[in-house]
């Protein structure tokens, strides 16, 4: 079983995500919007995730939490804003493509402020136990709360 502590799992969760994304650009036109519903589900569980496990370390224990860590729920909600019209689009409609690129660069900015800047500021302060005990216990939530595989 793989085992990293919290930032590995982290990234490794941002990584399968964007595999999603990369799978929509070429997938067949009848198999893109199952895989916007799944990128859309795995993103969600993803925030819950990183707002449970994530969050309240920022918030404690990194000077300036507060802020890092808000600015991370402006990218929740920047991500939310472009999720649900990619989510409730046709395949058909017009605009499809733009509204799931909206998404999918709503996702890399997310990936980029978490991987460059928060990231590095939890791993400065909390110890390898600390990061490896989080990292298990967000295991088990993913494990839980994982979306069907589309």
């Amino acid at each position: 079983m793989h085992r990293s502590d919290l930032t590995g799992e982290l990234k490794h969760d941002h990584r399968a995500i964007q595999t999603v994304f990369d799978r929509i650009d070429c997938a067949a036109e009848a198999d893109r919007e199952r895989l916007v519903c799944h990128a859309a589900a795995e993103f969600e569980r993803h925030a819950v995730a990183e707002r449970r496990f994530l969050l309240p370390v920022v918030r404690c224990e990194v000077r300036g939490g507060d802020v890092l860590a808000g600015r991370v729920e402006d990218e929740y909600a920047e991500v939310m804003r472009t999720l649900y019209p990619a989510v409730s689009a046709s395949v058909r409609d017009a605009g499809f493509d733009e509204r799931v690129q909206a998404l999918a660069s709503a996702f890399k900015r997310h990936v980029w402020y978490c991987e460059s800047w928060l990231f590095p500021e939890v791993c400065r302060v909390c110890s390898a136990a600390e990061l490896a005990r989080l990292g298990e216990d967000f295991r088990r939530h993913a494990h839980r709360h994982q979306a069907d595989i589309a």
